[in-house]
């Protein structure tokens, strides 16, 4: 495994590039986006940790998107290759890399199912057969942004700003052991704890059932707070349904730094039009 270095500014690819590695950010971060027309618009910014790259990797395909170093970069890079090599030898090197290419797929499973509930819905006799023509159908117009709520959570680098499109989203704590980690792990959100641990290794879940977000406890120790609503543990309810705008989220007891702002779209000004 070689490790790069880049300037601030950089690119490491461009947008239309062959080429056939993944990199994984072992120091600074980088910016994904495309172009469209004259316009760029940024995907994602990633940092320390995060991986790259790897569908190239895997497809050989030229590149969907650029990535840029936002200032000094060290990565770590991996070669086809050098990932059958590691994959025959059972190194542990892979692992983020896996649970990484995993992750790309349940995001794309999600898509495809919430994709065919919105198609249902336009097939169904019930939607207005008087909406009006000449747009496009938007489908899935608005989702749930996630976002670091005090200076604990905003320290940690895996917990940035975030919009969710695949549910449920599993918040849960880091393992501090390596033994421990699992690629097929179904946790989205790991948080990095100390003890006395407040967050539990499987805490709580974000659904979306029917248009509807809620926050579901998963048996955690501690319980969590929504909006004031203690949930989990020795309360009463262990569920709970988000409100359109922001909501509050504590992981553990009142006192927990472990907070994030939840903020649900409000869909009612997505809804097509009909004619009059």
């Amino acid at each position: 495994m070689k490790t790069e270095q880049f300037a601030a500014g950089v690119r490491i690819f461009a947008q239309g590039d062959y080429s056939e590695e993944a990199y994984r950010i072992v120091d600074g971060s980088v910016e994904i986006s495309i172009n469209e027309g004259r316009v760029k618009v940024i995907l994602a910014t990633l940092g320390v940790g995060e991986i790259f790259g790897e569908m190239g990797m895997i497809e050989r395909l030229p590149r969907s998107a650029t990535a840029q170093a936002l200032d000094n970069l060290t990565v770590e890079v991996i070669t086809e290759e050098a990932f059958n090599e590691s994959l025959v030898s059972g190194g542990d090197i892979l692992v983020p890399y896996l649970t990484t290419i995993f992750e790309r797929l349940r995001d794309t499973n999600e898509r495809l199912r919430t994709a065919h509930e919105q198609l249902d819905t336009l097939r169904s006799p019930a939607f207005p057969a008087n909406v009006k023509s000449g747009g496009p159908v938007v489908l899935n117009a608005g989702n749930l942004v996630i976002e670091p709520d005090s200076d604990e959570t905003r320290r940690q680098s895996a917990l940035k700003k975030q919009t969710l499109t695949s549910f449920p989203f599993i918040i849960g704590r880091r393992a501090d052991l390596a033994a421990c980690v699992d690629v097929f792990s179904k946790i989205r959100l790991l948080i990095g704890d100390r003890m006395p641990f407040r967050v539990s290794r499987s805490h709580c879940a974000i659904e979306h059932v029917k248009g509807a977000y809620f926050i579901q406890d998963r048996g955690s120790k501690l319980g969590s707070i929504v909006n004031g609503i203690p949930i989990g543990a020795a309360a009463k309810d262990d569920r709970v349904r988000l409100r359109t705008g922001r909501n509050t989220l504590v992981l553990g007891p009142a006192n927990s730094e472990i907070c994030f702002i939840l903020t649900v779209p409000d869909l009612s000004s997505s809804r097509p039009e009909a004619d009059s």
